[in-house]
């Protein structure tokens, strides 16, 4: 299996939270908010793909080994991608239902953050195929070393490189890439 798969295997699991945040159609990211949105996130991916995986992968596997210090790792640079972060959950948001999206959009940021903490951190838990964890775990020790922005610049842009390369229109290619429910706009 090559790096560039491991890499996807990794922008599946955290695209698996996607259908449940980014139902919308018309709700597009750009690549740097992507980025945002995946350097917030990673730790609770990490968290809940530890948990999730635990019953499946070897006891000397990267996740059940250093998985919660990567997360610990990854979780310091949270607060500074917040304020992005934050913006594009909330684009992804206006596809939910109104009164969930204006919920959303009038939390205080200390109470939003954990609830998007929780729910990333439980679908992943809950949702991710336990087949992918050998994958996973193998892509996660790969990625490891890389700081959280890098890990997460290098899903958006191969979640966007992967969504040009699927057989879209010439014209949607120019302005929008679509991959697992959540949609890469032109920066």
């Amino acid at each position: 299996m090559t790096v560039h798969r491991k890499t996807l295997t990794l922008a599946a699991m955290l695209l698996g939270i996607a259908p449940s945040i980014a139902q919308a159609e018309t709700a597009c990211l750009t690549r740097p908010e992507a980025q945002a949105m995946f350097t917030y996130a990673l730790p609770q991916v990490i968290s809940g793909t530890a948990k999730r995986c635990e019953q499946v992968l070897p006891a000397d596997s990267y996740l059940r080994t250093h998985g919660s210090e990567l997360a610990a790792r990854y979780a310091s640079q949270k607060g500074r991608s917040w304020p992005e972060a934050k913006a594009a959950f909330l684009k992804l948001s206006q596809g939910q239902s109104s009164d969930v999206a204006k919920f959303a959009r009038n939390l205080p940021d200390e109470s939003l953050r954990p609830l998007v903490d929780i729910t990333v951190e439980g679908l992943v838990s809950q949702h991710l195929p336990l087949k992918s964890c050998d994958r996973i775990d193998l892509a996660v020790d790969l990625l490891a070393p890389l700081p959280p922005e890098n890990t997460a610049g290098l899903i958006a842009l191969i979640v966007e490189m992967t969504a040009k390369a699927k057989d879209v229109a010439p014209a949607d290619v120019a302005d929008k890439a679509k991959i697992a429910g959540l949609t890469l706009c032109k920066d």
